[in-house]
């Protein structure tokens, strides 16, 4: 998983509703920053660590409780993963990756609904944003029966991402699928 940074830069034209990040002093971002480049280089205890300080230390910042969430999950931790992942949304609301995050860890906790409402909370924050719509589509996908939906969200993903063979691939098999017969939907139950 890519760290998730403390404060990232905001965009030159924010939304009027996006809050400005935190400013954090130079030692704060030091340690985050350290914690984020021991995350990448697989040092999952020393991130851990360093994580914890700072969220123990500033819990007013977002990303801390991010990054958890994400090194937890990566140690299937997942209950741990949503409730960090969770105070991250909580501090930090406008910030898209961090619904989108809290809604991988949803699926794989099997809590579809969840998921489902955390990627389009993503996506109505960054319509852009194509990790979102692929992740929504999967879900749609493969958990909630609903190929149309996939469909359409994977080709937006195709739109935002310039293309994805293995992605164009799904979208070629969704086109294809026939509808299950009469019969063997009437034993699937409503």
């Amino acid at each position: 998983a890519t760290p998730v940074p403390a404060a990232a830069p905001q965009p030159a034209d924010p939304a009027p509703a996006v809050a400005p990040a935190p400013v954090v002093d130079a030692a704060v971002q030091r340690a985050f920053d350290a914690a984020r480049q021991a995350l990448a280089a697989g040092r999952l205890d020393e991130a851990e660590r360093g994580f914890r300080a700072l969220a123990q230390s500033h819990p007013q910042l977002a990303g801390p409780h991010a990054n958890l969430g994400l090194i937890h999950r990566r140690a299937g931790r997942l209950q741990a993963s949503a409730q960090a992942l969770e105070a991250a949304v909580r501090l930090s609301p406008q910030r898209a990756v961090y619904h989108h995050q809290l809604g991988i860890t949803y699926r794989h906790l099997g809590e579809f609904a969840k998921a489902r409402a955390a990627y389009e909370q993503a996506i109505a924050l960054d319509p852009g944003y194509a990790d979102a719509h692929l992740n929504l589509g999967i879900l749609h996908d493969l958990y909630l029966g609903d190929a149309a939906r996939a469909l359409e969200l994977y080709e937006r993903y195709l739109e935002l991402a310039d293309g994805d063979a293995t992605v164009a691939k799904w979208v070629a098999d969704l086109r294809n699928r026939k509808p299950a017969p009469v019969a063997a939907r009437a034993k699937e139950g409503p």
